[in-house]
């Protein structure tokens, strides 16, 4: 089955978080039999700009109840913004809205000032105070809301709901379509990613490979840890063996990178759908420093 969108129906919670996130301050939001109204103001040249969101989940907004919103926005005086499932004349399409704020925010999770903290101890195979439960799981999660939030799309979550069965424990959406497959790996210490502990993992994407085809490319794979035992020429070279078995090359991820993803999105949400992800992602080591220079790279050549 291929990996589709997050939320590829308009949906209210999912465009209020997106809005909150860049800066918006919802005043109010009213359901009707058709659409929902909200009531916000736009952050725009150090003024407040008051918009009348129409947000529907059908393909276009009933003829009869333009009159009706037309009026609602000037009795308020805002300006009328429509969101449909499709894009039209007079409106915006789900999607292009969610492009323009950089993706979707798909939950608060990744968001929370416990986050990074949560993220940090789990990848030590160990429970934050106060949680129970499998601290692998908990990790998975958390990488997954991570990501999440990151790329702005689905993180499909396979290990945990699957003991027994031939899968990673992630499989991806980035911005462009293209699909990831991850593995969260908790320790104590540091991951050995030696070839002969990711023969698994290249066999899943190998299989990934064909049942995306016709849908969706996968480009790539990635190993989320909290450090690696092997060096980064190293993690490049296992990266290349990789590519002989699986087709596609291996990324390694530190937690503390991810959480520095999170962090530098948080402040600047739009970033997010304009990061060359693939090219992060193109095997080895992944490190802040490229990251950097890559959000760098993004902030002098966009408009």
């Amino acid at each position: 089955m291929p990996l589709t969108q997050l939320s590829s129906r308009p949906n209210l919670q999912t465009a209020i978080r997106t809005l909150l996130l860049s800066g918006f301050r919802i005043e109010n939001n009213e359901r009707q039999p058709t659409h929902t109204e909200i009531y916000c103001s736009a952050p725009m040249l150090g003024a407040s700009v008051p918009l009348m969101i129409v947000l529907t989940d059908e393909d276009q907004l009933p003829p009869d109840i333009w009159p009706q919103v037309h009026l609602a926005a000037r009795r308020s005086n805002r300006t009328l913004v429509a969101i449909a499932n499709l894009s039209g004349t007079d409106q915006l399409g789900w999607v292009d809205f969610l492009e323009s704020f950089g993706g979707a925010v798909p939950s608060w999770r990744a968001l929370d000032d416990s986050y990074l903290s949560k993220l940090e101890i789990a990848a030590k195979n160990a429970n934050p105070e106060g949680v129970d439960g499998e601290a692998w799981r908990l990790f998975e999660s958390l990488v997954a809301d991570g990501l999440e939030f990151c790329f702005g799309r689905s993180v499909r979550r396979l290990g945990a709901a699957k003991r027994g069965q031939k899968v990673s424990d992630m499989i991806a959406q980035i911005p462009d379509g293209s699909v990831l497959v991850l593995d969260a790996k908790a320790t104590s210490t540091s991951f050995n990613a030696a070839i002969s502990k990711l023969r698994a993992l290249a066999e899943y994407t190998e299989t990934e490979r064909i049942r995306q085809r016709g849908f969706a490319e996968v480009f790539g794979a990635a190993v989320v840890s909290k450090a690696f035992d092997q060096s980064e020429a190293s993690l490049l070279q296992i990266s290349r063996e990789f590519m002989s078995q699986a087709g596609v090359p291996a990324a390694f991820l530190e937690v503390s990178t991810l959480a520095h993803f999170v962090t530098c999105f948080k402040h600047q949400p739009n970033l997010r759908t304009g990061i060359k992800w693939r090219l992060l992602f193109a095997g080895g080591l992944l490190t802040r420093g490229m990251f950097d220079k890559e959000v760098e790279a993004l902030k002098a050549e966009r408009y």
